[in-house]
């Protein structure tokens, strides 16, 4: 227990990925409540892949909005997130392992920009388009994207380190779940599903939150859910978030009243 800060936690690794891959996260979201029963969440690190593994887009055979998928919820779930180089710009590789580890793509042109000398190994096919100097200027890119998750993960308390509460969903491919310490709560809803959800609702035990009418506004994408209403034994009753929950998308909807 006191040999190290933090470990990998591979069993957390494997379940994020299978849910985007497979569209439900039910074993995801079991693996995190059973590693948040066990020990405190700033001595475990979830990760999508480290330098022994696949990276992620080419384990996601190339499919860029799992992986974008795959980002937020190892961003919005608790632990200590670990990203190893190159999967916050889409970085490719297969083993063997010296493919996993190859120089960091800062920009098009001879080395990447990694070195004036010679690399180690020779560049990915992906590296003219999948780098950081690409990526930094444009919006949409899976660079920026991950720019925004670390930062609201990091201004946003209940997401930092927050309790964990998984959620039930009326619908497979749709997870949810609550981060909240003190009086700042999180809900996280994320349809893992390639095709909208349409009435998709949302249920929990008792006592997972104070009783009350809580206001709700995404803060991926600024939406305003409908109004959540807690009753007294604090629980949610088939809270429904939206009329429709777009295709691989995640919201992280603050609650407030």
């Amino acid at each position: 227990p006191d040999q190290l800060d933090s470990y990998f936690s591979f069993e957390l690794s494997d379940q994020l990925l299978d849910a985007v891959r497979t569209g439900t996260a039910a074993k995801l979201l079991a693996s995190y409540a059973r590693m948040s029963r066990a020990m405190p969440a700033t001595r475990w690190s979830p990760f999508l892949r480290n330098h022994d593994q696949t990276r992620t887009v080419t384990a996601l055979g190339g499919d860029r909005v799992a992986a974008r998928q795959a980002a937020e919820l190892l961003l919005t779930l608790p632990g200590l997130p670990f990203v190893y180089y190159g999967e916050e710009i889409g970085m490719t590789g297969d083993k063997p392992d010296p493919r996993l580890r190859t120089p960091m793509q800062w920009s098009p042109g001879r080395a990447a920009g990694f070195t004036t000398g010679a690399a180690w190994e020779p560049l990915q096919p992906d590296s003219a388009t999948a780098n950081v100097a690409a990526q930094t200027g444009d919006a949409a890119s899976l660079l920026s994207h991950y720019r925004t998750l670390i930062h609201l993960r990091a201004n946003t308390p209940a997401l930092a380190a927050g309790d964990f509460t998984p959620l039930q969903s009326s619908d497979p491919g749709v997870a949810a779940f609550l981060r909240r310490t003190g009086a700042r709560v999180a809900l996280v809803v994320a349809n893992l599903a390639t095709s909208p959800r349409t009435g998709v609702t949302i249920s929990s035990s008792d006592s997972v939150l104070p009783a009350a009418r809580y206001r709700t506004r995404d803060l991926l994408g600024g939406t305003t859910g409908a109004p959540l209403n807690v009753d007294r034994a604090g629980r949610l009753n088939a809270y429904a978030p939206l009329p429709t929950l777009a295709p691989r998308r995640t919201y992280v909807f603050d609650l407030t009243h």
